[in-house]
């Protein structure tokens, strides 16, 4: 199952109906603190993540998951409305596997968190 996070609707729904369209089971979350309360059950194989959202960002996600030893071994594909090094770099330091820029390629999604999941569904 792949989890969802970001704060805007669109985006999510975006995402669910590429990944849902490729035979991948999907879940949302609106935001850092939903997603953390997710990660906490079973069942989640990946994790599509934007890094800026309130109250709780992707940051304090990825640091969450660090202290709970998931990364790397939970793939995380970053969407991120900043296309910044530094940030880019940042994340790949905290485990993520991919990084994506919005609006992205949905061929691009699919390739990434594929890769992440070693392809299946």
């Amino acid at each position: 199952m792949i989890l969802i996070v970001d704060d805007e609707a669109d985006i999510r729904l975006l995402a669910r109906l590429v990944l849902e369209g490729a035979g991948y089971e999907v879940v949302e979350a609106a935001d850092g603190t939903e997603a953390i309360r997710i990660l906490g059950g079973p069942g989640i194989d990946a994790m599509v993540l934007d890094l800026r959202m309130v109250p709780v960002d992707g940051w304090a996600v990825l640091e969450h998951l660090q202290a709970l030893a998931r990364v790397p071994g939970l793939p995380v594909v970053v969407l991120s409305a900043h296309a910044d090094p530094a940030m880019e770099a940042r994340a790949l330091r905290l485990g993520c596997t991919s990084y994506m820029s919005k609006p992205f390629d949905p061929a691009d999604l699919l390739t990434a968190v594929g890769t992440g999941v070693g392809g299946d569904r």
